[in-house]
């Protein structure tokens, strides 16, 4: 059963960060595939929020690797997800 995703204003923030970074790093084609692969992992994180791992560096969040470079954490209750941060791994984990 797949659940309803909300989006915190630190996970929206986060987002934009990479995407600034993606625009001025990345071409195209790779920002593109960023998104497609984004997409899925909400569609996987939906479809099963509790069996993704419990996340070490966030404690009381579950957390999904997107990529090498980035992180998505996340907590869920009944019927919603919270996205609390996407987390590029290149930054302090002291600062999540």
């Amino acid at each position: 059963m797949a659940v309803k995703i909300v989006w915190s204003d630190e996970a929206n923030e986060g987002l934009d960060e990479i995407i600034e970074y993606l625009e001025n790093n990345w071409t195209d084609r790779e920002i593109k595939n960023f998104f497609i692969r984004l997409e899925y992992c909400l569609e996987k994180i939906a479809e099963a929020p509790h069996r993704q791992k419990d996340s070490l560096r966030k404690s009381g969040t579950k957390e999904y690797q997107h990529s090498p470079k980035t992180t998505i954490f996340y907590s869920c209750d009944n019927n919603v997800v919270n996205i609390l941060r996407v987390w590029m791994n290149v930054k302090n984990p002291d600062d999540l």
